[in-house]
């Protein structure tokens, strides 16, 4: 059965027909009347042989009968139905954005408010095909911007946005889910709110309103900005420095603080989820990463329909037909033949389309439904097939297929194929620029991946590619995007940058008054410091990393991590040309932080609490040293002659108790070869004795009735050298039997002599073995070591010097 949808045409049509019937009746006899009066019916056809009025009769049928089957065309007529499959297309999305005064709070750069807004002026290319709105919102909220495809309107109503174009003050997150959900179309089965806010709902209204929300179908995602633990809210403008802040009622300064738990419970019960914004609005990039996700999910889909089929295709040909028939007349022939031309010249212009290359064609569609694998590979296989074509050309099919390799995140052969297009464009600015602007994208992203990864050296590395890019695509042909791109771009790699990277600066000097400050008398070190891992004092070159300080002993080096505050040990070795000068140099290491642990005195503790910059110094001190000389008084004069020799078969130990003598529980040392000793101890006062090897050895110096020094030491305050004279005749009875000995076997034997027993040679101290036996003493003393009682304590301010009890 046939149906005809647009019956109006059919009245129409049928209205037409008799009128040009009727014109055409009265048109013949009106003109016959006039013709018969100038002549006759006889005479008249010899004048006008061509007329016949049967022609006339069948010409008019022709084309009524073919206007009528113009007039069933124009009715649509249907018979018959079939299934057709649609996609729909993208989602709704509405953000709604805070615009009360406690945005105006700068814990983040510039304030809360402008950092919205660059971030999603920075993402909005992500929501490519779907509609977006925004809304404003503090105590009130309006639309701004209804849902639109038009995404530069978008960004035009939101670069206008600032806080004081909603008049009531407060914040009330009720009010722009309201809002929402008018705007929101009844049919739509997707309804996204971007709800974007510090969270403070003075009003209270906004958790009811999210449970209602989710009935109707609306799902809320919410982003939080500012910290928690708040700030103060200035009121100067953003790009002065803040003096003024905001006041209640009572002269007292209002505090900013984001409530992440009122934006998480209002998600929760929507449905959605919540992010905080971050520096670089990771958070933002999150949403819209899951809302894309949805979309293409969405796009996949299929809707399946029962449609009439049109018919009238069968009609409007054969009205073509038949007006091309009754065109066939002897006088239409020339009209026919004039009009030819200019039929072949639209089909032209209009089927031009239809003449391009298949593959680009199909190139095209595919991006058009952004399926960048397939547009990519159409592409690729125009290019292999065109290699004669002209180089402006083939530039373009290399820029496009680069474009979808991007797209496709194939950036190794989206390079480059931009590469070879800006070679193959020489003579186009302009596809040179457009080039060049998305190679400076990819080195974009690739930063971002290994900011992601932490690596902030590779993503410098890639950074500098994109700038030197996007600056070559500006100067080319002043390409205002490239240029807007630069600027924006440089702002927030620099910010995640930093927000990974803490810059730690230091110095190593010697402390001589030891009050921790770098005084311009004081000896700068060159040193290696090095992050010590293991908490073991000592530099393991394989596994912990190093750096040396220039001539000033500065040094400065980056500390990368994604977690802040964050906890390191760093140590320090002196090289060889400080130690020369300064055998004795030891780093004076602060408290460790609680809990204590002994093993923390070996290197320093810092914390680092944020990104930023962080100083650290690391002072050298000269070792609090008790040293002096052992002689052998052959003579017992207790005196110490030119020909008197040092002294080794002794032991020196440092008197606790006072009973003068050696205990298991104190520290003993022993001289060297030459009878000389050096070891370093813990600041305080000490009484340092001495016990010969031989029982039978006669102590003759000091001459005083116990035999030893009360004395004290303190960092750059060494004791003055302390002498200890002991008469051992056994001793000179061994070495004169070991002489002869020795004089026997010289004919036999030439050794070579021993540098340890060098006199001059054993002069010197090991820096290292000092250092050494200093850090072991440390945890003795510490290990056993009491505090005094009142009255001993007094003691300690006796004279360094004093060496009598």
């Amino acid at each position: 059965m046939t149906v005809f949808t647009s019956h109006y045409f059919l009245l129409a049509g049928s209205v037409t027909i008799a009128l040009l019937l009727i014109v055409f009746f009265w048109s013949e006899s009106h003109k016959e009347r006039r013709i018969f009066k100038l002549t006759s019916a006889k005479l008249f056809s010899r004048l006008s042989p061509l007329y016949s009025k049967k022609r006339n009769f069948l010409k008019l049928g022709i084309f009524l009968v073919g206007l009528g089957f113009i007039t069933l065309a124009l009715a649509r007529p249907q018979w018959g139905s079939k299934n057709r499959t649609s996609k729909p297309s993208g989602i709704d999305l509405i953000i709604a954005l805070d615009v009360s005064k406690s945005m105006l709070a700068r814990d983040v750069r510039p304030n809360r408010l402008e950092r919205v807004k660059l971030s999603i002026s920075n993402l909005i290319g992500d929501l490519r095909g779907d509609r977006v709105g925004l809304i404003t919102f503090a105590g009130n909220a309006f639309l701004q911007c209804p849902l639109t495809l038009d995404h530069q309107a978008f960004l035009n109503t939101l670069s206008n946005v600032e806080v004081g174009s909603i008049k009531s003050p407060g914040t009330n997150l009720a009010m722009p889910i309201d809002e929402a959900a008018r705007s929101f179309s009844h049919d739509d089965r997707d309804k996204f709110l971007v709800l974007i806010s510090d969270g403070e709902d003075l009003e209270g209204g906004g958790l009811k309103r999210a449970k209602e929300a989710e009935k109707e179908g609306i799902k809320i995602f919410t982003i939080g900005i500012g910290s928690p633990e708040g700030t103060r809210i200035p009121t100067d403008p953003v790009d002065k420095p803040a003096r003024n802040f905001l006041l209640d009622p009572s002269g007292q300064t209002i505090i900013s603080q984001m409530d992440e738990k009122s934006l998480e419970a209002i998600s929760q019960e929507s449905n959605g989820k919540y992010y905080p914004l971050g520096s670089t609005g990771q958070g933002l990039a999150n949403v819209f990463k899951t809302l894309k996700t949805i979309g293409e999910q969405k796009t996949r889909e299929q809707f399946s329909s029962e449609i009439p089929i049109e018919r009238f295709q069968p009609f409007a040909l054969i009205a073509v037909l038949i007006l091309l028939f009754e065109k066939l007349t002897p006088a239409a022939r020339s009209t026919i033949k004039k009009g030819m031309t200019l039929c072949l010249t639209i089909i032209l212009c209009f089927f031009s389309g239809c003449l391009k290359q298949d593959n680009i064609r199909r190139a095209e569609e595919a991006a058009q439904n952004e399926e960048w694998n397939h547009a990519a590979k159409f592409y690729e296989t125009e290019i292999n097939a065109s290699s004669e074509v002209e180089p402006n050309m083939m530039a373009k099919l290399l820029l496009n297929a680069g474009l979808a390799h991007s797209k496709s995140s194939n950036f190794s052969l989206a390079k480059e194929r931009l590469r070879q297009s800006i070679d193959q464009s020489i003579d186009s600015p302009d596809l040179q620029s457009k080039a060049l602007n998305e190679l400076g994208n990819l080195f974009y992203k690739e930063t971002n991946n290994w900011l992601d990864q932490q690596n902030v050296s590779k993503a410098r590395e890639t950074w500098d590619k994109a700038i030197n890019y996007y600056e070559s695509a500006y100067q080319l042909d002043g390409n205002l995007k490239a240029s807007s791109n630069l600027n924006s771009l440089k702002k927030q790699i620099e910010e995640r940058i930093n927000s990974l990277v803490c810059i730690i600066r230091g110095v190593i000097w010697r402390d001589i008054n030891g009050d921790g400050r770098v005084q311009e008398n004081e000896t700068r070190l060159s040193a290696k410091v090095f992050w010590d891992k293991n908490n073991d004092g000592e530099h393991n070159s394989t596994e912990e990393p190093f750096l040396k300080t220039n001539q000033d002993g500065q040094f400065a080096f980056e500390w990368i991590s994604s977690i802040y505050p964050v906890s390191l040990s760093i140590d320090s070795e002196i090289l060889e040309i400080n130690s020369s000068s300064n055998p004795f140099l030891i780093p004076v290491f602060p408290t460790p932080p609680p809990p204590l642990n002994p093993t923390g005195v070996k290197n320093v503790s810092i914390t680092i609490e944020k990104p930023g910059d962080s100083t650290v110094t690391l002072p050298y001190r000269s070792a609090p040293i008790i040293r002096g000389t052992i002689w052998s008084d052959k003579n017992g004069n207790s005196q110490k002659e030119n020909e008197e020799a040092g002294f080794s078969q002794a032991k020196l130990f440092l008197d606790k108790d006072g009973n003068f003598q050696l205990d298991d529980n104190e520290t003993s040392f022993i001289p060297d070869n030459n009878g000389s000793f050096t070891f370093p101890a813990p600041p305080g006062q000490y009484s340092v004795c001495v016990l010969p090897n031989n029982a039978d050895a006669n102590i003759t110096y000091p001459i005083e009735e116990k035999k030893a020094y009360l004395t004290w030491i303190d960092y750059e305050s060494p004791t003055e050298p302390l002498l200890f004279g002991i008469q051992d005749n056994s001793q000179e009875q061994q070495q004169s039997s070991d002489n002869n000995q020795t004089e026997d076997n010289s004919e036999q034997n030439n050794p070579t002599p021993d540098p340890s027993n060098n006199p001059e040679r054993s002069k010197e101290t090991d820096p290292e073995q000092v250092n050494g036996l200093y850090e072991r003493l440390l945890q003795e003393m510490e290990s056993k070591s009491q505090n005094l009682d009142d009255n001993k304590q007094n003691i300690i301010g006796t004279s360094a010097n004093g060496r009598d009890y």
